[in-house]
Parts: C-alpha cells; structure tokens; sequence
C-alpha cells in the first residue's frame, strides 16, 4: 500500500507493512470534499493511494484560486497534525479515490521509532509552502501568458519516450490556477499551438519547444 509513498520509501519492506496496519483505507467518489477550508483539524493525515484531488482556496463570493493537484503517492494535512489550526485550503476528488487515513496519535508514535520520517514529513511541508510562495508570487509579478508559461513547464513531467506532457488539464482549471478567464487560457493555449510549441490532445498538453519568453 505505501511502497509508492515517498514519505515512507525510506522504511523497509517490513516497516512499511508494520506501518499500513494503523491507516484505515476509505473510498471517495468524484466532487468529495475530504477536507474543508477553515473547518477543525481531525487530526488525520492523508494519503492518497490512487485518483487525484485538487486543493484551492475560496472567498465568500465563491471565487476560487486553484493550489495544486494531488496524486497517488501525495499526502495532505500535515500543517494541522503540529498546530491543531483550521484548515487552510479545501480539497476535493476530481476523480474516484481511494485515501489512506493516518490517525495522529500512531504517527507520532512512527515518528519516535523512525525518524526519517519526520524528515520526509518536514521536506514536504517546505515543499508545499514553497510551492505557495512561487504561486503568490508569480500571480503578483507575472502577466497572464508568463502566469500559464509558468504552470505548464512546473506541471509538465518526462515520459518514457522523453515528452514533456501534463496530465489531464482543462482550460477551467488552467484558468483558476492563473486567474484568469477560460477563454483567455484558450486564445494563448491556441496561440502556442500554431506557434508549433505544444501539443494538445484530450485535455492533455504537450510541450514540443521551450515556451517563449512573452506572447
């Protein structure tokens, strides 16, 4: 179950398989809300085990602004396992899932007998908020073609035959990570495409040539 956690890859078979007798497995169909923005810890950590989910922030008038994407091998919800705070982001399936459920208690308890744990658990958490830190960033300093420019190359990942392919984004999501219009995602993504700089086939973008610099 946790061999393709990198959160865990440092134990041994063995420790692993000691480990996955204290997560309870919990299946969630598609437009599942596992954890919500500003509601109580539940003292829970997540790992996802196969689906994806996808982590945003939201306002009172229900504009959203789009994180991140979660995977198999991720985990959520390390922040409120150390500082019991309200949640800071919801995360919902976009896809059916099935989450391991990681009680605090016993995970305290693995971090005392394994501390590489704690060490991977720490590497990502400064992982995420760094990740953060970037998106501000780029949504203050960036224009809204460098903004896209940006998300597709940090989200494009080598396969096999060495393409750079994102896995399945529509232009809505796109457009919320970069706040911005679809149809504005559209045009630019278009434009690319003629460009001969990427590639796009169902919802999946390739990138063919280093993006230019402006558009």
């Amino acid at each position: 179950m946790l061999e393709n956690v990198p959160l865990f890859e440092s134990l041994s078979p063995e420790d692993r398989s000691e480990l996955e007798l204290g997560i309870h497995t919990q299946y969630f169909t598609r437009g599942a809300i596992l954890v919500g923005q500003g509601e109580a810890s539940n003292n829970l950590l997540y790992i996802v085990l196969s689906g994806k989910l996808k982590v945003f922030m939201s306002n009172d008038e229900g504009r959203e602004v789009l994180l991140d994407y979660l995977q198999e091998g991720d985990t959520f919800g390390e922040l409120s396992l150390f500082d019991d705070e309200p949640r800071s982001a919801t995360v919902m399936t976009v896809e059916d899932c099935r989450i391991g459920l990681f009680p605090r208690a016993y995970l305290f308890t693995c971090l005392q007998n394994n501390p590489n744990i704690a060490i991977e658990l720490l590497k990502t958490v400064i992982k995420r908020m760094r990740n953060t830190t970037e998106q501000v960033s780029s949504l203050a300093l960036l224009d809204i073609y460098g903004r896209i420019a940006k998300v597709l190359t940090n989200m494009a990942k080598p396969q096999d035959d060495g393409r750079l392919v994102t896995d399945n984004l529509t232009h809505q999501e796109l457009s919320t990570m970069v706040g911005c219009s679809r149809e504005m995602v559209t045009r630019i993504l278009n434009d690319l495409k003629r460009g001969g700089y990427v590639g796009i086939d169902n919802h999946r973008i390739e990138i063919k040539n280093r993006l230019p610099l402006r558009w």
